[in-house]
């Protein structure tokens, strides 16, 4: 491979002159200030020079045969290689429409001949040195970006991993609530069940002897058909069996009635469907939303009324929660436990959540969900 050969410590200066003296003049004084002098006599010359290797500053002649100093300036700024080079102009031109038209053409100075060692030297030190600061400000630039992509790309890595782990924590924590829920109903709830009957035996054996001990038998059997009731209630609350046995829309009709009787409030429910043909995940997803938005209500609401809506569509499934409570405002950026759990579920199954509550003005909870696999990835 060709190196590149290394650059002044002062700087590359590039000076178009076709004029041999004025030339020769300029890269002795250039080189014997520390910088590098690479010679054009004309701009065919001079673009071919900065397209191979761009310098850090162009000293341009206006007047020269075949393309002229604002010819050049013009098509070095038209290309993406050396648009960024800053260009002085040379020129014995000393009207003012000369020197807009170069600033106008990109040039960043204008130094009229005859022209002072001093004042060339000074000049081109001044944008030289700017011209490094503009690359190593790009640099920092594209140093920054570069690392903003990278951290921008492990944060999105991190939050699919994290996404990832709730939803597996989800698949877990319901398997392990249906468990639960399973051990409760048919072990605790079964042994209760059987001690229930045994103390109604036992309580009709002894109604003839002392009345302290049917009065006894008769405060355990109520205490444990309470429990047995408990027992059930926590068994439902876990992982209603309803759910998996009789599907979704039965398992709500049923948590709906439940929450009507026990809050007081007035609970409808509509559904487009009387079955849906869903699979297990999403079926769960839509009951616990259900089941947290009715529970929110219960807690904070102090409603009325509460209506839900569920719709089946070809591509989506679309749940609506509404209340006429006191609402809240949802444009705050703290929200309870409940509503941050219902936004990661919606998300986890690729759905989206909307809020819809004021003060005083009740609360809307509107959910929609693809309805295959293959719509939420």
């Amino acid at each position: 491979m060709e190196q590149v050969p290394m650059r002044s410590s002062c700087g590359d200066v590039l000076i178009v002159e076709d004029t041999p003296a004025s030339l020769q003049l300029l890269s002795d004084l250039l080189t014997q200030a520390g910088y590098s002098a690479r010679r054009a006599r004309d701009g065919k010359i001079a673009l071919l020079s900065a397209q191979a290797e761009p310098p850090e500053l162009i000293l341009l002649d206006v007047r020269m045969p075949d393309i002229d100093g604002y010819e050049v300036c013009r098509r070095l700024k038209a290309d993406p290689r050396t648009q960024d080079v800053p260009v002085i102009f040379l020129s014995a031109l000393r009207e003012t429409e000369d020197k807009v038209l170069a600033f106008r053409l990109g040039a960043v100075d204008y130094i009229a001949k005859p022209y002072q060692p001093d004042e060339v030297l000074a000049r081109v030190r001044t944008h030289v040195e700017l011209r490094r600061l503009q690359v190593g400000l790009e640099d920092i630039v594209r140093q920054r970006t570069a690392q903003y992509v990278q951290a921008e790309s492990q944060l999105r890595q991190s939050q699919a991993q994290l996404q990832e782990l709730a939803g597996f924590l989800q698949t877990v924590r319901e398997e392990e609530r249906a468990r639960i829920a399973r051990e409760l109903h048919d072990e605790l709830g079964q042994a209760l069940t059987v001690l229930r009957i045994d103390l109604a035996w036992l309580r009709n054996k002894c109604a003839a002897f002392e009345p302290g001990i049917v009065a006894r038998l008769a405060a355990a059997h109520g205490l444990v058909e309470r429990t047995v009731e408990a027992v059930r209630r926590i068994s439902e609350d876990l992982r209603p069996a309803m759910l998996d046995d009789l599907g979704l829309a039965a398992a709500l009709e049923h948590h709906v009635a439940r929450f009507a009787q026990s809050t007081g409030m007035a609970c409808e429910l509509a559904m487009n469907r009387e079955e849906f043909a869903l699979d297990e995940r999403l079926a769960t997803a839509l009951f616990r939303l259900v089941q947290e938005a009715l529970t929110n209500v219960a807690r904070h609401a102090h409603a009325r009324r509460v209506t839900v809506r569920i719709d089946e569509q070809d591509a989506a499934i679309q749940l609506a929660v509404a209340d006429d409570g006191c609402g809240f405002c949802a444009a705050a950026e703290h929200k309870g436990f409940g509503l941050l759990g219902m936004h990661e579920r919606v998300k986890m199954l690729g759905g989206q959540l909307a809020i819809d509550s004021a003060p005083g003005a009740g609360t809307r909870i509107e959910a929609r969900l693809p309805r295959t696999m293959e719509a939420r990835r």
